[in-house]
C-alpha cells in the first residue's frame, strides 16, 4: 500500500488539484480531505434525548449485602 500526504490551502473556490509522486501506482486510491479549521458551533449530541432520559428516572434502589438472605444464593 502506498499512502501520499501533503498540507494544501483551500481556496475560496473549494478546489484542490493534487500532483502525485510518478512512482505512485496508478489505479483506484481513496482520497480523504481532513478539514483543520474547528467550527464555533459545538458538535451535536446524539445522545442527548438518552442522557435527558436517565437523568429523569428516579434512583435505583440500593440494598445494604448484610439484608440479603445468602442461603437463598445456594440452593
Amino acid at each position: 500500500m502506498h499512502a501520499h500526504k501533503l498540507k494544501v490551502t483551500v481556496p475560496e473556490t473549494h478546489q484542490v488539484v493534487v500532483w502525485l509522486p510518478d512512482d505512485f501506482p496508478s489505479g483506484e486510491a481513496e482520497v480523504t480531505v481532513v478539514s483543520r479549521v474547528h467550527d464555533a458551533e459545538s458538535p451535536v449530541d446524539d445522545f442527548a434525548w438518552l442522557k435527558s432520559w436517565s437523568a429523569s428516572l428516579p434512583p435505583a434502589p440500593t440494598i445494604p449485602l448484610e439484608a440479603l438472605d445468602r442461603s437463598e444464593l445456594y440452593r
